[in-house]
């Protein structure tokens, strides 16, 4: 409503600035007519004052007209209703992608071909051994023993004995020198019987170290060679996966 007001409110001043000098212009026309007298003066100064000329009414009527087309533009009111445009036809939706197929893992044995390297023969110490050197040596045992030296002792055993001897007495010795062995001008004669220690006789026996004959022998280490290994190759085997086809 405010817009159409606006829009009655331009129509109107049009107007007003387009009739008023019109009138003014044609009163000043018809009073320059009756100074120069004529019919035609007359007839233009009738027109002026009594109405406008054709002119002014085109005029108007162009004002009304682009006053109107302001009005249907501005308020939508009284204006025909333009058609509204046709919607855009939807657009087709698209067509799904095919769902890739999930791919088939398989699991087989692969064969790898492995490069052995080879080796240079060498040798390297090995275990312990003796052996004799053909020479002999003596050593003591430890041990002791005792052995006769062909050579003969006497000594004493702390008994005592008797026994008779080449000389004579008239004495029987308290009856130890046994029978008479004569007899004298003194009497009987016996043997002398003496009381000795008695001594025996033995080997002479030695103690010494028992000392043993044996071969030297000596320690050293082997050693063992290893022989040279050529390069080759071998064939190893591992799981693995792998996409089917």
């Amino acid at each position: 409503m405010k817009t159409f007001s606006k829009n009655i409110f331009t129509i109107v001043s049009s107007l007003a600035i387009v009739l008023v000098p019109q009138l003014a212009i044609s009163a000043d026309e018809a009073t320059s007519g009756s100074s120069g007298g004529g019919a035609a003066g007359d007839a233009a100064a009738k027109s002026a004052i009594g109405g406008v000329s054709a002119g002014t009414i085109a005029a108007v009527v162009a004002i009304a007209a682009a006053a109107a087309a302001i009005s249907d533009s501005g308020s939508g009111g009284g204006a025909i209703t333009p058609a509204p445009a046709p919607a855009p036809a939807p657009a087709p939706a698209p067509a799904p992608s095919p769902t890739p197929a999930e791919p088939v893992i398989e699991d087989y044995i692969a064969e790898v071909i492995v490069d052995v390297p080879g080796t240079a023969a060498y040798t390297t110490p090995g275990a312990t051994a003796t052996r004799t050197t053909g020479a002999t040596a003596t050593r003591t045992t430890g041990a002791t023993a005792t052995r006769t030296t062909g050579a003969t002792a006497t000594r004493t055993t702390g008994a005592t004995a008797t026994r008779t001897t080449s000389a004579t007495t008239t004495s029987s010795q308290g009856g130890m020198a046994g029978a008479t062995i004569g007899t004298s001008a003194n009497g009987d004669i016996y043997n002398v019987v003496e009381e000795f220690d008695v001594v025996e006789t033995y080997d002479v026996v030695e103690e010494f170290d028992v000392v043993e004959e044996y071969d030297v022998a000596s320690t050293y280490t082997t050693t063992v060679t290893v022989p040279a290994v050529a390069a080759s190759t071998a064939t190893a085997t591992a799981a693995a996966t792998r996409e089917a086809d």
